[in-house]
């Protein structure tokens, strides 16, 4: 059973390492097939990462909007390059936001593409998309801004160094890192990102049981709206890097087959699986790992109601029978 790591549909290389040590294999959703970002090509082509778009279709409408934001950008800022955040312009502005805004504008677009009169019909399937898609660039740009700003600040301390000739706290502040953090700019609009991330979900028809987030608020929001939820295990000090941690498959295997175990079974405190707890060797980077327990509630049913999407809007014909429950986690990057 693969995590589904979610709301996010950019994870960038130290997400990517730290799912990895975890359990080996990770899913992404993607809001549009083709527009995969370079940098997690790699972990496609290792086989790490199954990159899956439970929605297709409607292509040229999703292109020509994402044409039609970017040109009403152009007019709206001058030629200094900046423009205004993405999903921050359509929240105070235009133009895809809300419910109403999103599918007034996806209709438009349909109208000039098909030759057809726009229609105001809501189409949330294609706002979401297409919210999902802008995140992605969001979450893609100010990881890439925090990475070149990194590399700035180690090569001015590495200049200070080889003028002082000596280290110091300064240029010991700037080391270069083995395993980046994360940009904290996924977390910005994240309810909303949930709310386009389940319609996703709720299209796949080979969901997992288990997912997990790197943000910290968006799993105490979930847990908030839950009150049966318990946690199952807390890892503190999951080794991540480069570098081969001996004895980590044998552990990720042992993982997998408890949390498959928990999440297809009726769960009572009696006869719930107890992991144990590893001993992983002394690695420099680390993560954390706690996983929750939401008993009794499906995944599609769990995912639907915590971000607000009526019944209706579901797709009765997929029906993830083989799910008692559904566990959620959160991984940090320890310091």
């Amino acid at each position: 059973m693969k995590p589904i790591c979610f709301p996010s549909t950019y994870v960038c290389d130290c997400v990517a390492q730290a799912l990895t040590a975890c359990f080996g294999q990770f899913i992404v959703y993607q809001p549009l097939a083709g527009e995969t970002p370079l940098q997690m090509r790699p972990w496609i082509e290792t086989g790490i990462l199954d990159l899956r778009v439970p929605l297709t279709g409607d292509e040229n409408e999703l292109k020509a909007a994402v044409k039609h934001y970017l040109s009403w950008a152009d007019l709206h800022f001058d030629d200094s390059g900046a423009k205004p955040p993405f999903l921050q312009t359509w929240k105070d502005t235009i133009p895809f936001f809300n419910a109403t805004s999103s599918s007034q504008v996806v209709a438009e677009i349909k109208g000039q593409v098909r030759g057809k009169p726009a229609t105001r019909a809501p189409e949330p399937l294609l706002a979401a998309r297409l919210f999902l898609y802008f995140a992605q660039q969001f979450d893609r740009q100010n990881q890439e801004l925090a990475q070149d700003l990194e590399r700035h600040h180690q090569q001015e301390a590495e200049l200070l160094r080889q003028l002082k000739m000596e280290d110091d706290s300064l240029t010991a502040e700037f080391q270069k890192k083995e395993v980046q953090i994360p940009d904290d700019s996924a977390d910005y609009m994240v309810w909303d990102r949930l709310e386009a991330w389940t319609r996703i979900l709720l299209s796949d028809t080979d969901i997992s049981g288990l997912f997990i987030t790197y943000i910290p608020d968006i799993l105490q929001e979930l847990l908030d709206k839950t009150p049966s939820a318990v946690e199952l295990l807390h890892f503190e000090s999951i080794p991540i890097g480069t570098a081969k941690i001996t004895g980590l498959a044998p552990w990720q295997q042992q993982l997998e087959s408890d949390l498959t175990h928990i999440v297809e079974h009726k769960w009572t405190a009696t006869t719930g699986r107890l992991l144990n707890q590893p001993r992983f060797p002394a690695a420099k980077k680390t993560i954390s790992l706690r996983v929750y327990l939401v008993p009794d509630q499906r995944p599609r049913i769990f995912f639907s109601r915590c971000a607000q999407i009526q019944p209706s809007d579901r797709d009765a014909s997929y029906f993830d029978a083989k799910y008692k429950n559904t566990l959620i986690g959160l991984i940090q990057f320890n310091n």
